[in-house]
């Protein structure tokens, strides 16, 4: 089964590729000492001050995930559109930094989001690898359902 439709493509492999980020996160976040970030977490706050992190927007972060899953994979796909379908795992690595960097890198400090984890290496170097494996994921998922 090929997606041509860009829009559908973008949000039915963003969306899976961020789940499997998330929990690949998830996974490597188990192992790790200290306070740990979370992309629905992250997310989440862009809109709302978190206090204690419920149910509702444990929900709410990971909905919230999937849609810019689905944003990143958009950019992706246009960027696909643009310099054309080789070397796509490298273009996936080369656009998820770029936003990673532009979002983690700037938006995330100048909101002030999850100051807590500022202080950990190790959750942050996490952040990216499950970044660059939304990015692996990604090209895995457009290389099987997308059609040039």
């Amino acid at each position: 089964m090929k997606i041509k439709d860009r829009l559908l493509l973008a949000s039915f492999t963003g969306l899976l590729a961020a789940l499997g980020a998330n929990l690949s996160l998830y996974g490597i976040n188990l192992f790790l000492p200290g306070p740990t970030v979370n992309m629905p977490q992250i997310t989440l706050e862009i809109f709302l001050n978190l206090g204690n992190y419920n149910l509702l927007q444990k929900v709410l972060g990971l909905v919230w995930s999937t849609v810019v899953g689905g944003t990143y994979a958009l950019l992706y796909l246009i960027t696909l559109d643009i310099t054309g379908w080789k070397n796509l795992w490298t273009k996936a690595i080369i656009v998820v930094n770029a936003y990673w960097l532009l979002g983690a890198g700037f938006v995330i400090s100048l909101l002030n989001i999850a100051p807590h984890i500022r202080n950990e290496p190790w959750s942050i170097a996490a952040f990216y690898i499950a970044h660059l494996l939304f990015a692996t994921y990604l090209y895995l998922l457009v290389k099987t359902l997308g059609e040039q």
